[in-house]
């Protein structure tokens, strides 16, 4: 194959997940439709089928390529700490809050989905250690306090983003996933002046 047909499709193939990862976020996994993704994409509704064999398919690519993409955040932005200026560990958090509605959703639907499962398996140990490393720079950088637990305050986050999707899926847009997560990264309630340290919790 070409090399111009090489990049054309990996293109193609990078804007349909990124329209999947929108379509998830917004209404879930099963309130998705493949064609909900192709116009997300601005493509035809037989396009996305082009790339992967079914919706199954299309969500475990978005959640193993995600998630990897999480922890080269992670990893770029505890190595970038000692530079003034770089994104702390808070703000990368605020972004994975944000964004972590369809790797929980992903951990919801492994009780159902073997295939799902095995991804989701495949991720975890992976991610609490990120996240464990993530809380651990914020803690060397001052924008947590010094008697944090790192891998409690990883469970912590973890434990409340469960919580989140759990009542997501009993009232479906009953709130606002963006406040909720930014407000569970930050440690506070939504609409309190001071952040609570996960350390206190």
């Amino acid at each position: 194959m070409p090399k111009i047909a090489e990049a054309t499709r990996a293109a193609r193939r990078d804007q349909i997940v990124a329209a999947a990862l929108a379509c998830f976020a917004r209404t879930g996994y099963h309130a998705t439709t493949m064609a909900d993704v192709a116009a997300q994409a601005g493509v035809s509704k037989g396009t996305p089928y082009l790339y992967f064999d079914s919706k199954q398919a299309l969500f475990i690519a978005l959640h193993e390529e995600w998630d990897c993409g999480l922890a080269d955040r992670m990893n770029a932005a505890i190595a970038a700490l000692p530079d003034a200026g770089r994104r702390s560990p808070r703000r990368v958090l605020h972004a994975v809050a944000a964004t972590c509605r369809v790797l929980m959703e992903a951990r919801a639907l492994a009780a159902h989905e073997p295939a799902i499962a095995a991804a989701v398996r495949a991720a975890d140990t992976r991610t609490h250690e990120q996240l464990e490393g993530l809380f651990t720079a914020g803690v060397q950088a001052g924008e947590w306090p010094a008697g944090t637990d790192p891998a409690l305050a990883a469970r912590l986050f973890t434990a409340g983003l469960y919580g989140l999707m759990a009542q997501w899926h009993l009232a479906p847009g009953s709130f606002s996933w963006q406040a909720a997560a930014a407000a569970l990264a930050d440690g506070r309630a939504p609409g309190t002046e001071g952040a609570v340290s996960l350390a206190d919790a």
